[in-house]
């Protein structure tokens, strides 16, 4: 008869020797993690890398930072441009990594044309101000906004508004 250690060395013996005439591909273990699972999720993850979000107007809430210390300016876009911009200033005490925000387009009676969700990383030091470019919402080149130049063969004009709904200051 057998001992219990017996068994054991004659099973895992048995293991070995059926490990080593696999493949190499399937012996491998791999323990790698993906820290993200799409794109979108790790450029997240490296604009707010180091940072704390502000998304309210209360100071107790957000160590002293409020939504409206980062204001906006400067809007433009042409009728034939596929581009907008405009600048953001930064009215805190530490460097804007990020924003989140809506920007509604409206009709100059205030109708909405449009309203779209932005996610910019950015690098703004504090007190300074940057300029954004942002793809335009309008695909097909009929809009112009209100206090550009108008164009010569026609087109709608509209209006923004800019609606923060969180920014990112670093450490």
């Amino acid at each position: 008869m057998y001992s219990r250690c017996n068994i054991l060395f004659i099973l895992l013996s048995f293991l070995f020797m059926f490990s080593l005439s696999l493949p190499s591909e399937a012996r491998k273990i791999s323990l790698k993690l993906s820290a993200s699972e799409t794109k979108e999720e790790q450029e997240e993850q490296e604009m707010t890398a180091g940072s704390f979000m502000v998304a309210s107007q209360c100071e107790s809430c957000n160590n002293g930072y409020r939504i409206d210390q980062v204001t906006f300016a400067g809007f433009d876009k042409k009728i034939n441009s596929s581009m907008e911009s405009f600048f953001i200033t930064n009215h805190t005490d530490r460097t804007l990594t990020a924003i989140a925000l809506y920007i509604d387009y409206l009709t100059p009676d205030g109708r909405q044309l449009h309203k779209k969700y932005y996610k910019l990383a950015c690098n703004i030091p504090p007190g300074e101000t940057r300029k954004a470019d942002i793809k335009s919402w309008d695909t097909q080149h009929s809009f112009y906004y209100v206090k550009s130049a108008p164009p010569k063969g026609g087109g709608s004009p509209f209006t923004v508004k800019f609606d923060p709904i969180a920014y990112y200051l670093r450490f």
